[in-house]
């Protein structure tokens, strides 16, 4: 056998055409592969976004405070969830940063004054929107 410090490429080019990659590398760049496969396909699944909020019920109305910059416009199409539930609202008006929202609660929940946890659907994204958003507003854009 002839050391690899010593091939010449023109008198032992059987020899270097016959080498075999080693395992190790053969089996480094197939995980990386399927690693950067599984990446692209779930970076184009869509998922939801929602935006929790605590609130508290005044008679037949739940009204939340402390309302941010972000959550204007107010979107009357958007899902309102409780516990996992689906319940339609309307909304009744925005005072002080307080909303105001209609909502057909169960009779258990409807107590004056009960604080509750809601959350609504936002919309609907992809992880690669929000690195693309992420992008474009570190260059200012």
């Amino acid at each position: 056998m002839i050391k690899e410090d010593k091939l010449d490429i023109y008198n032992n080019s059987a020899i270097i055409i016959d080498k075999k990659t080693p395992s190790k590398i053969i089996s480094w760049i197939t995980i990386l592969i399927i690693l950067s496969l599984i990446v692209i396909i779930f970076s184009f699944i869509k998922f939801n976004v929602y935006k929790s909020y605590f609130c508290y019920i005044d008679k037949d109305f739940c009204i939340i405070s402390n309302l941010e910059y972000s959550d204007f416009p107010v979107d009357k199409s958007n899902n309102l969830y409780i516990k996992g539930k689906k319940y339609s609202y309307d909304v009744i008006g925005i005072k002080n940063n307080n909303l105001v929202l209609k909502i057909d609660l169960d009779s258990s929940m409807k107590i004056q004054n009960n604080i509750i946890a809601i959350n609504i659907l936002k919309n609907r994204t992809s992880l690669i929107k929000i690195i693309r958003k992420k992008i474009k507003k570190g260059f200012g854009l």
